[in-house]
């Protein structure tokens, strides 16, 4: 299938499996371009369009709760160029895993193994800063729109916190315990909510990202295991909710009301909607497949081939950089 209205815009994928950063075809998901050179392994994935740049950790050789061999470096990719520009060493930190920019322009990730957040200034790329997570790790992290917040999780704990920054530091102003443990979250761009997975059941929490109460638990019917990844369109009309080893995908409109669910294949992780966001695109690491999944029709259109095992993706518009070489 071609996947439609990709015109002025570039793919890049992570494939942890295989230790790579692909570029993919917009519309036919083929790899066009592979990085290999990198430390093992790379794992998540912050694109940065108005500097022309991707941000990759390299988390190690494990998975959350089991890295024995943690990393401690941030790979910087030019996107126009499809090459890696540097490594950001993050010592004595290690386990670098979700990043997303700040309000402020600043870099805000999570280094699981060192439990805190390290602060990155993408004009230089090097660290400026570190927040205490105060807790045994930090997996995940969220930024608030329009303000200086960011929201952490950390799974075992099965506790959230709200996090008040400036530009090398930062503090907790509050806590949330919820009934069970954590495993994704994100920030709604319309509503005042953060929703995250609980990892212990197939459910999802809408919570108050104001004062960081519970507002309610909502259950994924279709889901026969916890899920894991949260993921707003940037409208905010659409949120998907992935499974965790189990292959499925469901999707709630902006007031949280459930639309339909999807069948993916083996180890769907992360996804990404298309520019026009008709679609929703699912990696499956374990498949060597990325499914396409059409929010008009409520189906999958297709599993494409993309090996070895990509695990995260995102579209990124190509003209505020084209001029870069």
């Amino acid at each position: 299938m071609k996947i439609e209205n990709t015109t002025g815009f570039g793919l890049i994928a992570v494939d942890k499996s295989a230790g790579r950063i692909l570029f993919l075809d917009p519309e036919t998901l083929k790899i066009r371009k592979v990085l290999d050179d990198l430390p093992r392994k790379p794992h998540e994935l912050l694109v940065l369009p108005q500097k022309g740049k991707a941000y990759v950790p390299i988390f190690g050789d494990g998975v959350h709760g089991d890295n024995p061999h943690p990393q401690h470096q941030i790979a910087v990719v030019d996107l126009a160029g499809e090459q890696l520009i540097t490594l950001i060493d993050i010592s004595p930190f290690k386990g670098p895993h979700t990043a997303r920019l700040g309000y402020n322009g600043l870099i805000y990730c999570c280094c699981e193994e060192s439990a805190v957040i390290v602060i990155i200034d993408p004009q230089t790329d090097t660290v400026t800063g570190t927040i205490n997570s105060e807790s045994y790790n930090v997996h995940r992290l969220a930024v608030i729109p329009g303000k200086n917040v960011l929201i952490t999780e950390s799974e075992e704990e099965g506790t959230l916190s709200q996090i008040v920054f400036d530009d090398n530091s930062g503090r907790i102003v509050k806590k949330l315990s919820v009934p069970g443990s954590l495993n994704g979250i994100d920030v709604s761009p319309i509503r005042p909510w953060v929703v995250a997975t609980n990892g212990s059941a197939p459910e999802i929490f809408l919570i108050d990202r104001e004062q960081l109460v519970l507002l309610d638990t909502i259950p994924l019917k279709r889901h026969n295991k916890p899920a894991q990844i949260v993921r707003f369109r940037n409208d905010g009309e659409i949120v998907a909710v992935i499974g965790d080893f189990d292959p499925v995908v469901s999707f709630f409109d902006a007031n949280m009301r459930y639309l339909f669910t999807a069948g993916l294949q083996k180890k769907p992780l992360d996804g990404a909607f298309t520019p026009d966001g008709r679609y929703f695109l699912v990696a499956n690491e374990d498949s060597g497949t990325v499914s396409v999944i059409s929010l008009e029709e409520g189906r999958v259109s297709e599993h494409v081939s993309v090996p070895e095992g990509c695990e995260v993706l995102a579209y990124y518009p190509l003209k505020p950089f084209a001029s870069r070489s």
